[in-house]
């Protein structure tokens, strides 16, 4: 790590140092470079794929004070997929660890499940991310 002491500013530059330390935590995500750096080795994760939609505002009104999770073989084979709610539209996604290559298909899946709810609505960004 480097040694900052009590330096300020822009320009302040760290003396490198060492550390001995029982656990290491790496808080920086699925493709965590903590994990390579100390060499952590292999490990599984999940991808999360969702959408996010606009839908009409009597639709919206539904969600105003609720979320939705799912569970079953149409949305995910180990994981969930939901529908929440956001400032002003819904995220609409699902995840896998055993199955990533089948994500479209889960992703269906939920559509599907919360098609009365999510009618007429507009994708406005599609988010897909890998999940420690």
């Amino acid at each position: 790590y480097n040694d900052f002491g009590d330096e300020c500013g822009k320009a302040r530059k760290g003396v490198k140092a060492s550390l001995e330390v029982d656990v290491v935590i790496g808080a920086d995500g699925a493709n965590s470079r903590v994990a390579k750096d100390i060499d952590a080795g292999d490990y599984e994760y999940a991808i999360a794929f969702q959408e996010r939609m606009k839908i009409p505002e009597d639709k919206m009104e539904y969600y105003k004070d609720r979320a939705e999770m799912y569970v079953g073989e149409d949305v995910s084979p180990d994981f969930y997929a939901w529908v929440f709610p956001k400032c002003d539209h819904v995220a609409v996604g699902t995840g896998t660890v055993v199955d990533k290559k089948g994500i479209q298909k889960y992703q269906q899946g939920i559509r599907d499940r919360a098609a009365p709810r999510i009618k007429d609505g507009e994708i406005l960004r599609v988010e897909a991310h890998p999940i420690p």
